[in-house]
């Protein structure tokens, strides 16, 4: 096996056993309570449990992406997932993580401190950086969803 080889094998050991450590922390935090679970209350139960799918969801693409390499490393590689599921997992988060933050929908922690802006043009900055980053992650979404709706070069037209 070249270094090749073992490079994205080990990238993959690596990605599967974080996918597995994603998925014991997140179960550590709702059966020990380290994420409060629904301490909330009933109207952030909703935002709570999709916090917790996409958390899962993360977990999952990185083992999933784990093993792709390794079968790629052992020499049969697997077909390449029809959707960009990577680019949609990543703006669904960053798009969450942002509403989050905006309309406080989860109890704040006490850890990290909220930037606020000290002047009126400082606010404005601040808030047309997050409508550009939201509408990128938007386009990231469409994206990763386009690439699966689009033909690849592999595939014939059927001639009718």
């Amino acid at each position: 096996m070249d270094a090749k080889h073992r490079v994205v094998q080990l990238l993959g050991w690596l990605s599967v056993i974080a996918g597995y450590g994603f998925a014991l922390l997140l179960i550590r935090g709702i059966f020990v309570g380290l994420t409060r679970g629904f301490a909330g209350g009933h109207n952030r139960s909703f935002w709570i449990l999709l916090g917790y799918l996409l958390f899962l969801a993360f977990a999952i693409y990185l083992f999933n992406l784990g093993r792709r390499a390794l079968s790629f490393a052992k020499g049969s590689p697997r077909p390449k997932p029809r959707f960009g599921w990577g680019r949609m997992l990543l703006g669904t988060i960053f798009l969450f993580s942002s509403a989050v933050d905006h309309f406080h929908l989860l109890p704040a922690g006490r850890t990290l401190k909220r930037l606020e802006p000290s002047n009126q043009t400082q606010a404005v900055a601040m808030n047309v950086t997050t409508i550009a980053l939201c509408v990128g992650c938007v386009l990231l979404i469409l994206s990763g969803i386009w690439r699966g709706f689009r033909r690849s070069s592999t595939e014939s037209i059927p001639n009718f």
